[in-house]
């Protein structure tokens, strides 16, 4: 959960940001969060899908939550440096998707040692 919140908190940055530049309706405000909690749900499936692998990485609530939000700067940040266009939002996705699934399989040290 906290992993999702580390990259929902970039995304809603962004969406922030769009809506005080850009006058925009209520309802499609509300369509607009509605969709981008849907969308950023995504590539948190992947970390999912490497638990159900029986992946073996601990790590803290905080770590997840900084990992997540590395995550979403590193997504964002391949389109904002032009290394994808916004036609190739897809590969955004995927490439966060693998980033999650990998960090299914990372542990600290800390929190291997603790439990």
């Amino acid at each position: 959960m906290n992993l999702y919140l580390g990259y929902l908190l970039v995304q809603l940055y962004l969406l922030v940001v769009q809506v005080f530049k850009v006058n925009m309706a209520n309802s499609a405000i509300v369509f607009t969060v509605v969709v981008i909690l849907f969308w950023s749900f995504i590539p948190t499936v992947g970390y999912l899908l490497a638990k159900l692998f029986k992946a073996n990485g601990k790590v803290g609530q905080y770590t997840l939550f900084a990992f997540g939000f590395f995550i979403a700067l590193i997504e964002k940040s391949l389109f904002y440096f032009e290394f994808l266009t916004k036609e190739q939002v897809v590969i955004g996705t995927f490439v966060a998707f693998l980033l999650f699934f990998i960090v299914a399989y990372i542990s600290t040290h800390k929190a291997a040692t603790s439990k």
